[in-house]
């Protein structure tokens, strides 16, 4: 399911990288960058006694010029109202999103991506914006299930 959503702007805490998008043909996988950015800011949630039960949000925009993006720029944390020592803060800038409700074999998550992003998105007669994407991890999402199931927001006018 797809919808057009407005997300509120947020104040994020988490880590954030510059690595391969999930269209970078070359580098071969984005997802190979996120997971390990990902398994780094969860061990630091874990060494810190912090709480996973939440929602974690993925925040990326384009490092490059090119369409689609090679490189991103990646920040993987989650809400909070003040600074967590050790991470990083990022403005959630918020906005008119489109929502993709992706459902994927957790090995292949590129291809959520691709599938938001070439044919979902296209077909949805929105158009696009710059701005911030997304992708959230809520209580759908479990890290133990072959299944990924999490939302892909693409910023819209």
């Amino acid at each position: 399911m797809t919808s057009k959503i407005n997300l509120a702007p947020k104040n994020l805490v988490g880590i954030q990288a510059k690595g391969p998008s999930s269209f970078n043909e070359v580098e071969q996988s984005g997802s190979k960058f996120s997971e390990q950015l990902w398994r780094e800011f969860i061990g630091k949630l874990v060494e810190n006694g912090i709480s996973l039960d939440r929602d974690m949000y993925g925040v990326s925009w384009p490092a490059d010029d090119l369409t689609p993006p090679q490189y991103v720029h990646y920040f993987c944390g989650f809400e909070s109202d003040g600074d967590v020592a050790g991470l990083t803060s990022l403005k959630l800038e918020g906005g008119n999103y489109f929502q993709y409700n992706c459902e994927v074999l957790a090995v292949d998550i590129d291809k959520g991506f691709q599938e938001a992003y070439i044919n979902a998105m296209p077909n949805s007669g929105l158009k696009g914006r710059q701005g911030q994407h997304l992708e959230i991890y809520g209580e759908e999402y479990d890290p133990d299930s072959p299944i990924a199931r999490f939302r892909i927001l693409i910023p819209v006018e």
